[in-house]
Order: C-alpha cells, then structure tokens, then sequence
C-alpha cells in the first residue's frame, strides 16, 4: 500500500525558492501540465487564481470585474483531464520551504483555505488571502531566522 498524499483538484503545491525581500518558486497542480513559476506574493496569487478559473474549482461567489470583454460564466464545474499524478506531486519540494494549499471556497472576493507542510504535520485556516500570505511569512521567517529584519511581508 502507498503512502502517498491525495491532492485534490483544488490544492496547490507551492514549493518557494527564493525568499528574501519578496518571493519566487514554483507552483503544482494536477490540473497543470507544467509548473507555474511565479515572482512575488502578487505573481503567486494571480497565477493561483487563474488556474481556479480555468478549472473551474472552487468557483467564485462574485463574477470578476474587467475592462475586457467579459467571458461566459460558467454554471458547472469543468474538470479539465489530470496531467499529475499524486506520486509526481509528492516529488515536488522548494529549495526553500514547501506548502500544500487547500482552497475550499471563494467567498466575498476572497479565498477561504487551509494551509499544510507537505508532510501533513501541521494545518492552519485562512480566511483571506492576506491571512494566507501571513501565516506563509510567518513560517519563512521562522526556517530563515528573518523574524523582524524587514524581509517579511508585514514589514513593509
């Protein structure tokens, strides 16, 4: 029997790179045929919200406001075919630090979630993706030993 974690649709592996003033990595999803790399905190919660939009899981509670031609709301969830495996999204880690993230709902234009280490030892809600960013800052600067030098986002 394998020990492997269960990734659901609506979970992404976000393994960081590079952390100092800001951050860099790359982000996993079975749904995703390549990874996403991403620069900056702003650049991994695009990139995240694009990929719920394009699977259509969790959906939004409120249509996207844009200066473009809007596009059709979509009444079902589309699952798009798997191209990972868990076994393969298990193999993804950061130089830096690892998370597994659960985004459950898309309430009230934002995100509602739990945030995990890849191994499953600790878990803590969210109820925003600001609350998210928080507890992810948080967890760097305690492996970094940054705590209170400016490299955090709440430092700014």
């Amino acid at each position: 029997m394998s020990s492997t974690a269960v990734f659901p649709i609506n979970m992404i592996r976000i393994c960081i790179d590079g952390y100092g003033y800001d951050l860099s990595g790359r982000a996993y999803n079975k749904m995703l045929f390549m990874p996403l790399p991403f620069a900056g905190y702003c650049g991994m919660l695009l990139g995240m919200d694009d990929l719920f939009e394009k699977v259509g899981y969790p959906q939004a509670f409120q249509a996207r406001r844009t200066f473009h031609k809007p596009e059709k709301l979509r009444g079902t969830i589309h699952i798009p075919e798997q191209m990972l495996d868990d076994e393969e999204m298990s193999r993804q880690r950061g130089s830096c630090q690892t998370f597994d993230i659960i985004v459950q709902s898309r309430r009230q234009s934002g995100w509602q979630g739990i945030l995990m280490d890849p191994d499953r030892t600790y878990a803590k809600k969210f109820r925003s993706e600001m609350e998210l960013l928080h507890h992810i800052c948080g967890d760097l600067e305690k492996i970094s030993g940054k705590a209170g030098s400016g490299g955090g986002f709440y430092d700014r």
